[in-house]
């Protein structure tokens, strides 16, 4: 029976992937989290810049106009803001995927391994099993053989 020496080992990187993986899920919350915030500011912005407009026709109050112009303009820093936590976010994101990768094929390496240790032992096995049919067989044709001399 084949016994991988390394099987705790595989297991423990195994934990390590599925570890990696979590986090990268994590990652990728996160990102959704940013990508929705960021369309809602970036919508939000555009009814603000409809609502200035309605605004513009219809009053000349110079200080509601300057007061959705100031909003507008606080808008786009926050829209900006969300973009460079969505490229943080993005980076992170890269940096986890290749995290990701390198345990996978650390745990690959290790499986590649055990595979090619049970191929040798299976083989092995056969050629043992081989010789003791061989043995076997000689050995009742030689019983045969002498049950013939006699």
């Amino acid at each position: 029976m084949f016994k991988f020496k390394l099987q705790s080992v595989l297991e423990h990187r195994k934990r390590q992937e599925e570890e990696k993986q979590r986090e990268l899920a994590l990652v990728n919350q996160d990102l959704m989290v940013v990508r929705e915030s960021l369309a809602a500011l970036i919508a939000g912005r555009e009814e603000n810049a409809q609502a200035l407009t309605e605004v513009a026709r219809t009053t000349n109050d110079v200080k509601l106009l300057k007061l959705y112009e100031d909003f507008l303009s606080g808008r786009d820093l926050d829209i900006e803001w969300k973009n460079k936590e969505l490229a943080n976010v993005m980076d992170r994101l890269r940096a986890k995927q290749l995290e990701l990768q390198e345990y996978l094929k650390r745990r690959k390496v290790l499986e590649v391994y055990r595979d090619r240790l049970q191929e040798n032992y299976t083989k092995e096995e056969q050629r043992r099993e081989r010789i003791f049919l061989d043995e076997t067989a000689t050995q009742m044709w030689f019983r045969e053989a002498q049950c013939y001399e006699s």
